[in-house]
């Protein structure tokens, strides 16, 4: 059966919130536009990027962890570099364990990275999941 891009991001919000990925933040997973302005917790977004439709339908969903800056010592608000780095880890972990379910194929589309969110004073874990979805 084809699924839209909301049915997709549904189906992996679902698929993280069971995996380890749920006791490996310090807060919550979130679909798209679903995470409270403002909010200072270790949060994960997944969110629908694009994809293509045909008989296999493939595409690229985000994922976003965002993570509260540091105190440096001095007031100054820092990237905290190990949280970010032991986020990556898991999440790459978590995306090479996916098993294969009777619809979707998992990879990573990109290197998992972590990018600064300086409007909000936090940085965030960036993962591209690639996906494959058999309609017939």
């Amino acid at each position: 059966m084809k699924k839209t891009g909301s049915e997709i991001e549904n189906d992996v919000f679902k698929i993280l919130k069971d995996s380890t990925l749920t006791a490996g933040i310090r807060g919550t997973i979130f679909r798209e536009g679903m995470r409270p302005n403002g909010a200072k917790t270790e949060d994960a977004i997944v969110s629908f990027m694009t994809g293509l439709d045909a008989q296999i339908q493939t595409g690229v969903l985000n994922l976003n962890i965002y993570v509260p800056d540091i105190d440096n010592g001095s007031g100054a608000l820092i990237k905290n570099g190990a949280r970010c780095q032991a986020l990556e880890i898991l999440v790459n972990g978590i995306i090479q364990a996916l098993k294969p379910s009777t619809e979707y194929r998992f990879s990573l589309g990109s290197i998992i990275q972590t990018f600064q969110a300086e409007d909000i004073k936090q940085h965030f874990v960036n993962c591209k999941i690639k996906f494959q979805l058999a309609t017939f």
